[in-house]
């Protein structure tokens, strides 16, 4: 399984990556797992989990791109914010194309960090705002597409 979804600390959402993608179907497994959060009609946050990622295709930001223009089309988003935690340049280019592509649909902070304390990363996610920006943050604005009509 590519993604595991935690919902213990809910509205908090803990999304944690296994090293790769075995196939499409492990992929669309994943975003039908996100749309279900919409299915709640409950607002929500994610810690995205990169981590242990080794490799994954490029072809897989285009879907990803894809699918984010999807839930913008949606009336209401759910999702407040999101946090997504990397150790991997690979992983930081792969993200770099999505949100180039299609930004996100909330804001988005990536933390470059080894941070294994559950309770130090929930605070980054719940401190984060584009106003007061911690110097270790790289923010991602919501709705600000290169493309716009993707």
């Amino acid at each position: 399984m590519f993604a595991t979804f935690d919902f213990n600390d809910y509205p908090i959402v803990n999304v944690i990556f296994s090293e790769n993608i075995n196939n499409s179907d492990d992929f669309d497994s994943f975003l039908n797992d996100w749309m279900h959060m919409y299915l709640m009609n409950q607002d929500f946050m994610f810690i995205f989990d990169t981590r242990r990622i080794k490799y994954i295709p490029i072809e897989y930001t285009f879907k990803m791109s894809i699918f984010i223009r999807l839930l913008r089309e949606k009336n209401y988003s759910y999702l407040k914010k999101s946090l997504i935690l990397v150790n991997n340049n690979f992983i930081k280019y792969l993200l770099n194309i999505t949100f180039s592509i299609q930004s996100p649909v909330a804001p988005v902070f990536i933390w470059s960090t080894e941070e294994n304390n559950y309770e130090i990363i929930k605070k980054k996610l719940i401190d984060s705002n584009n106003e007061n920006l911690d110097q270790d943050l790289i923010y991602i604005k919501p709705n600000n597409s290169l493309i716009p009509f993707l």
